[in-house]
């Protein structure tokens, strides 16, 4: 008999990066061209499909046409928030800047005291 538990669903992976370049070729795009009409570096695209960069990611799902997440589930959350990649300690950052009103400026507050 096997220990291993079988019902579990497998974790949804990442694009391989050559399927992001056919989806974009597919579109008449390159890594480089639209890194350069997006007044970036012409090699900035490609170093999204290394590392994560959640602009650049948002840049290439764009010209896609699907979300940054669908491309990188293991790079985002459930709820659509950019994984910081240093064990969370970055999120709070960029959490803070999407709480609306006066909640923001509470949140800042409370970091500086």
């Amino acid at each position: 008999m096997s220990n291993l538990d079988t019902s579990k669903k497998p974790a949804p992976q990442d694009w391989h990066r050559a399927d992001i370049k056919a989806a974009l070729e597919k579109r008449g795009l390159s890594l480089a061209r639209l890194a350069r009409l997006n007044g970036y570096g012409r090699t900035s695209t490609a170093a999204a499909l290394h590392f994560p960069w959640p602009k650049m990611e948002r840049l290439i799902a764009g010209a896609i046409g699907v979300a940054p997440q669908s491309i990188w589930p293991s790079r985002y959350h459930d709820d659509g928030a950019p994984k910081s990649g240093r064990g969370e300690r970055g999120l709070g950052r960029y959490k803070a800047k999407h709480i609306t009103g006066g909640d923001a400026v509470n949140v800042h507050k409370r970091r500086a005291a």
